[in-house]
């Protein structure tokens, strides 16, 4: 579960920016749209939100950063050598943030346990690392390490100071020698099985799920593949497709050199943790849509790439999408909206806000132009985000922060500018 995402000095994103997840005390939607967290019903989060902005407002920014992140915990102590540089990209519009590292901090929980979890770096190393675990809601400071160049107590250890609290258990001192100044220690806590820390890295590598800009769809892949190629069939059935089943077929292809390299980075900046020989073996999918004709009981075949763009989209998601409601995790998705019609995209939200579907409190942060979602009753205000350029940065705010009145058309004061993050259009004529 995701209680809150921040970023600093990341792109467009010079100042510390926060993604809230707390439901705020409104008690609209309550029961739909939020749930309790383990051990505090005081305490909820919302099943969804959407962010609105301008084009190069930032809103895709946020989502990448999340991106970057996992894939850091994921791949910094196996897949990064000495020298490499970290894929991190300061504000670069102000020279003194140009100067400084990009910052990230997640607040979450796994396991009824709750933590706070934050790295400070550049593209050259890793200035900050901690993570703080509440157990049974006492603070527990497991680990942190201090990039300390000036102090002479530290060059032995390559500037930094390192601290573990007596919570964290197990292994400590023998993993943090394989540390190094471009990786991170809970990459390689992970690598060596420290049972407390594996369990951090699996919230990154397999319950934060981000689809960016997409043309293949996401295929489950485990012993239920069949049963979730037929709740995709059907949710492409319910959308009004006309599709009436689905095949997925693997077949052997031989790659070159060149495009398994490509395909191969291509996944690690998914998040996916693959080898060139994973790539070689899957070989081809090939995707068969199947259609009943209209004046009899006969089947015909058509390939996904005879489907409309709508369908296609729609199939890119689905997968993943279904996946997350079942076992519960978060998922980021850039322009939702993108190819879809405004009542699918409604359709596909408020699966996400029905607790008789979402059994297991997965979460929804996606950014979007659909205007039509904030008048629908869709929405708690607490779940509508926006983005705006201000002095060439990102500025991530609420709806909240309005106290929008209660049958206030969102949509309309939206439009009108009433919440700003909306484009100022010079020179264009209509």
């Amino acid at each position: 579960m995701l209680v809150e995402f921040s970023v600093e000095n990341y792109r467009s994103i010079q100042e510390k920016q926060t993604l809230i997840m707390v439901a705020s005390e409104d008690e609209t939607m309550l029961d739909s749209n939020t749930f309790s967290i383990p051990n505090n019903d005081d305490l909820r989060l919302v099943t969804s939100t959407a962010i609105y902005g301008p084009n190069a407002s930032g809103k895709s920014n946020l989502l990448k950063a999340m991106q970057t992140l996992k894939n850091l915990v994921i791949n910094s102590a196996s897949r990064m050598q000495i020298g490499d540089k970290l894929p991190v990209e300061a504000f670069r519009l102000n020279s003194e943030s140009a100067k400084k590292p990009s910052s990230f901090e997640v607040i979450f929980i796994r396991d009824d346990i709750r933590y706070e979890y934050g790295v400070s770096l550049n593209r050259e190393r890793v200035f900050e690392e901690w993570l703080i675990a509440y157990p049974n809601e006492i603070q527990q400071n497991w680990f942190s390490r201090e990039y300390l160049p000036d102090n002479p107590k530290f060059q032995p250890d390559e500037g930094y100071k390192w601290s573990f609290g007596k919570g964290l258990k197990g292994e400590k001192k023998r993993i943090q020698r394989f540390v190094r100044s471009n990786s991170l220690f809970i990459s390689h806590a992970a690598q060596n099985n420290h049972p407390q820390l594996t369990e951090v890295f699996i919230f990154f590598q397999d319950e934060i799920n981000i689809l960016l800009h997409i043309d293949t769809p996401y295929i489950v892949d485990d012993n239920n593949n069949k049963n979730f190629q037929n709740q995709i069939a059907k949710l492409l059935t319910e959308a009004d497709t006309d599709i009436a089943d689905l095949k997925i077929e693997s077949t052997p292809e031989t790659l070159n050199s060149s495009l398994t390299y490509f395909l191969q980075q291509e996944m690690e900046n998914r998040g996916m943790n693959i080898s060139m020989k994973d790539i070689t073996d899957v070989g081809k999918l090939d995707i068969i849509t199947v259609h009943k004709m209209n004046d009899s009981e006969q089947e015909v075949e058509f390939d996904i790439d005879d489907e409309s763009d709508g369908t296609q989209r729609l199939f890119e998601i689905a997968g993943l999408w279904l996946y997350v409601l079942e076992y519960g995790e978060v998922i980021f998705i850039d322009e939702l909206d993108r190819s879809l019609h405004p009542v699918l995209s409604k359709a596909l939200i408020k699966m996400f806000n029905n607790p008789e579907i979402n059994k297991n409190n997965a979460q929804l942060i996606f950014t979007t132009h659909d205007t039509t979602l904030l008048d629908d009753e869709i929405f708690r205000p607490d779940q509508v985000w926006f983005t705006e350029k201000d002095n060439s940065m990102t500025q991530l705010y609420s709806l909240l922060d309005f106290r929008p009145r209660e049958n206030e058309s969102l949509q309309k004061g939206y439009l009108l500018g009433r919440y700003g993050a909306i484009p100022f259009i010079n020179g264009l004529t209509i």
